[in-house]
């Protein structure tokens, strides 16, 4: 009976496919994105407010309902400009109309951990050279000239459709009225960080093969929490796919922002910013940020890099928890502004505060071309 139902729910998704390509192209922009229930995040959003054009959202988490698939496939096939920050599984069934264009801007910035094609084991092991999920991209936006040929076979797409226009996210991070904003807004919402040092902690999710897996950052949070002085404090901000915490209980002055503050307005904050194998250290170094690479699992950690990793790091990688503390007050105390500037300068180049507008001004020549 499964079998049968099952049949005739596709047989009814192909009918909804055939009708939408019936009806004529929408002269709007569509912001499809499967990374948040019912919002777009950092990036789309700032496309989406800046432009001033007939627009419509679809914020779905994966998998699709029954009832939604349908009203995604329409939706793909009747808006004449696509923009997404991730994978669109659909685009593997569907073949768009030859008159729509796809604008990708990932979610993660920087060429930093292997992706797509490059990393089947890691993202996905259905990939093959056919899958036809990132071939419809008509243009893909990166942070720099260096980190183009990386987007370039983790898509499978020509040098062509890479181009280094930036991050939308960061632009905000360029904007000092604005940045002052985003500083005084949490300060407001957590006076207790007010005149601390503050040191934002940000792990990446951990993976087995293409499940996701408990990480222990192997932390004595009790005797860091005890060895903390009294003008800093330890912030915790998690992965957002990452539901578990990393302590049951509460601390003076090590504290889980999580639920409640995003990294971004974390970072604005931050007098440091400790990361292992996150993308956040794009804007980390858009920031200025000093950095240190905590990394406990780096032998055991399974996705592989487009960079020397530590090597081209901007800033120092340490594995034994023991000396975690030593080395933020000392990363703070004496910076490697030469690693940092290197690295700034081979991936976050292109993120000048115009990245919005130069994504912006593309979509409109599609619309209006």
């Amino acid at each position: 009976m499964k079998t049968v139902i099952k049949k005739l729910y596709n047989a009814f998704l192909r009918l909804v496919e055939i009708f939408s390509r019936l009806l004529p192209l929408k002269d709007s922009v569509l912001f499809f994105s499967i990374r948040a229930e019912g919002h777009l995040l950092e990036n789309s959003k700032c496309v989406y407010d800046a432009l001033d054009e007939k627009k419509d959202v679809f914020a779905h988490c994966m998998p699709l309902s029954a009832k939604l698939r349908p009203v995604a496939i329409n939706k793909l096939l009747t808006h004449k400009v696509i923009v997404t920050d991730d994978f669109l599984p659909l685009l593997r069934d569907i073949k768009l109309r030859p008159e729509q264009k796809v604008f990708q801007i990932w979610h993660a910035g920087g060429a930093f951990k292997k992706m797509g094609f490059d990393a089947p084991s890691s993202l996905n092991p259905l990939y093959g050279m056919n899958d036809t999920v990132h071939s419809q991209y008509d243009d893909v936006t990166v942070t720099a000239e260096g980190c183009r040929e990386a987007f370039s076979t983790a898509f499978n797409l020509p040098l062509s459709k890479i181009h280094a226009y930036g991050l939308p996210r960061t632009d905000k991070l360029l904007n000092p009225n604005v940045l002052k904003n985003m500083r005084d807004g949490v300060l407001q919402r957590n006076p207790y960080l007010k005149n601390k040092k503050i040191y934002l902690y940000c792990p990446t999710f951990r993976e087995d093969g293409a499940k996701r897996v408990f990480f222990d950052p192997k932390i004595d949070f009790e005797k860091l929490n005890n060895e903390l002085s009294d003008d800093e404090v330890f912030i915790i901000r998690r992965h957002p796919t990452v539901k578990y915490t990393f302590f049951d209980r509460q601390y003076d002055r090590i504290i889980d922002l999580t639920g409640s503050e995003s990294t971004l307005d974390l970072m604005s904050v931050a007098s440091l910013l400790v990361t292992d194998y996150s993308s956040c250290i794009i804007e980390g170094s858009v920031l200025r940020l000093p950095m240190l690479f905590y990394c406990p699992d780096i032998k055991t950690y399974e996705r592989g890099f487009y960079l020397s990793y530590p090597d081209d790091l901007p800033g120092e990688m340490i594995t034994d928890p023991e000396k975690l503390l030593s080395h933020i007050r000392s990363a703070v105390s004496d910076r490697r502004t030469d690693k940092e500037e290197k690295f700034r300068r081979l991936q976050t180049a292109a993120c000048d505060g115009n990245s919005t507008e130069r994504i912006v001004n593309i979509i409109k020549s599609w619309l209006h071309g």
